[in-house]
Parts: C-alpha cells; structure tokens; sequence
C-alpha cells in the first residue's frame, strides 16, 4: 500500500539499528567465476597433464550505493526490471493487531494479502517512468478465507468490508524521486525528495531499510462521515525491510533480482470498521517478496482476484493521473454509515 512522503519525514540512515548505516559501495568482482584447474584426460601414461584455461571473472556492475545512479540500478532491479515495458509482481502477506492505549495487550484481528503489479521504463532524460497498481484483501484468521465481512469485536456490529484497490499508482524514477497524490476537486499535493536510501551489506547480503512518518489532511470529513473518521488528519508510520543477493545486484546479465523483506505500518482503524474514532490504531505486520508472475500469488488469492478485480492482475500500460490512495478511493465509492441511535 502507498504511503504519501514527505522528505523531512524519511528516517536518516541512523535510524535503523542501535550504530549508524553507512550507504557502502558494492564490492567490485561480485560473482566472481573461476574455472578450477582440472587435469585433463591422459590418452596415454606419458602424456603431460594439462590445466583447463580459467574462466575470466565475471562482469560486475560495481554498484556504490552512495552514488544516486548506482542506487537507482539496484532499487530498479528490486521492486521492477531494467528490461523496458516488463510486467513485474510482487506479494505480500501480514496480520493486522489492534492497539487499543498503552497497557492493554495487544491483539491480531484479520490477516491481510495483497499483491502489486509494477512496469517500468527507461526515459531518454534517464528517469524510470513506474506504472502501478496494487489490491489487498483481509482474510480470516485461521483459514485462507477472504472475507466480505467481519464481526467488530468493539462495536457488536457485523460491517462490510473495502478491499484496497488502487490504481494509479504511479511515479518516476530518479535521482531526484517526485510523485502526487490527490484529485482536483480536494487539491494534487507534489513531494520531491532526493533518491538514495541506506543499504548495507553483510557478505552477499545487500539490505535496504527505511522509514516513512507523515500525515496528511483527511480525506473523510469528520462532520460527513461521522462513524468513519479518524479526525482531522490521517497520521501513519511505515517501516521496510528489503533483502537481496549483492552479487546479482551487480549481475549486469539480471535486469530483475529476487527480493524478500519486511514491511510494518502502524495506522488509524479502517474507517470501514465503523470505529467512531474509538481512541486507538492499527499495527501491521508483513512479509514481502517478489513472484515470477501472477502465477505464483495464492491460488485463492489468483482466483479472487480474477473474479472481483481482473484489471489488477496486471499493470497499467499508460500513465494516468491523478494517484489514487485508499481512503480517497473510500470515499469516492462508499457512503456514509447510519449514525448509531
């Protein structure tokens, strides 16, 4: 799910772990191939023994994370493809826990999955044009169950759920990373930000961690949607995890590498759980990693999403505007709930 940023709101490289991150340069001769020296096959006893040629090294891109064109490459190469137009998947799966105030325990009440479909393209001015669109959905507990409803343990009341589908979600690319959000009618809010993040490296390992606190004004007005809400502003905290293979980072011959990760949210309730701005939030909890294709999400996962949201199984193909977040997509599809007596 997008989180609007803004530049000030990015943790510094500090932030991640008890001693400061250091943005570190890719070693060069990743990968490094070296072809053993075999004794070749003797046609007779006297033959002398003869070493087979060793491989040359193999070529390596020598990433230096400090530098923003190397880090655009590596951050390419994760979340989409260096291979222009490719159609690009990735997966999540999580559960979602209620905080009610400081000293009650916490407790899980849905889990949640959801998928992205990413395609990018290189433009003549260097940036990387992304077309996006994403879609989560909640799932029982204890079974691989998308549910359409779910019981309010607060409130007694059994209320309908909202899929997160957005579409666009669009963006560019580039040393200097810039995207809007919003519509005309309510305003389209642009943030730019410089595009190098804090990776570090652990022998193959490259990780990338980082975080994403912001608010912005929101987009159900309190007076209108009176059991929606969740006052004035809409404040989140976002926090990912990122690994990869540093060799196949530097791999030129892969435009895409395998990812897993971790992805935390800590929110307002869902104004569709019709919580009247109960005191309180949400804490997510994810893994994330990339897919092939859409072939390999969860077949009830697939199969759900070919039935209810087809045009999300694959990405947009044009860019469009203006950006769309879920609860401005709430808002345009939903209507206000009855006010309890």
């Amino acid at each position: 799910m997008i989180a609007k940023i803004n530049p000030a709101d990015i943790e510094p490289a500090e932030a991640f772990g008890g001693s400061p991150m250091t943005r570190r340069a890719m070693l060069g001769n990743a990968g490094l191939l070296l072809g053993a020296g075999a004794l070749a096959g003797c046609a007779q006893e006297s033959a002398p023994q003869q070493s087979a040629p060793q491989a040359a090294p193999a070529a390596s891109l020598n990433l230096d994370f400090s530098k923003a064109d190397d880090n655009l490459t590596a951050w390419v190469k994760l979340v989409s493809s260096l291979e222009d137009g490719k159609e690009t998947c990735g997966f999540f799966s999580g559960i979602h826990y209620a905080i009610d105030d400081a000293h009650s325990v916490i407790k899980p009440l849905f889990r949640i999955q959801g998928f992205g479909m990413s395609r990018v393209t290189k433009l003549p001015d260097g940036r990387y044009e992304n077309l996006h669109r994403e879609a989560v959905f909640y799932l029982d507990l204890k079974e691989n169950r998308i549910m359409e409803t779910w019981d309010n343990p607060y409130t007694g009341e059994e209320v309908e759920i909202f899929n997160t589908h957005n579409d666009p979600v669009n963006s560019y690319y580039a040393s200097s990373f810039k995207q809007s959000f919003g519509d005309p009618e309510a305003g389209i809010e642009t943030i730019e930000f410089p595009f190098i993040l804090p990776w570090e490296t652990f022998g193959d390992r490259a990780v990338v961690s980082f975080a994403v606190n912001t608010r912005w004004p929101t987009p159900l007005d309190p007076e209108k949607w009176k059991r929606e809400h969740f006052g004035p502003w809409y404040r989140t905290s976002e926090y990912f995890q990122i690994h990869s293979s540093l060799a196949e980072l530097n791999n030129p011959d892969m435009p895409k590498v395998p990812f897993t990760g971790a992805w935390q949210k800590i929110a307002p309730w869902h104004p569709w759980m019709l919580m009247d701005n109960r005191p309180g939030g949400l804490l997510g909890i994810s893994s994330v990693w990339s897919l092939d294709s859409t072939d390999d999400l969860p077949t009830h996962i697939r199969e759900y999403a070919e039935e209810h949201y087809p045009r999300f199984l694959h990405a947009p193909e044009k860019w469009e505007e203006p950006n769309m977040a879920t609860w401005e997509t709430f808002a345009k599809e939903r209507t206000p709930a009855p006010v309890k007596e």
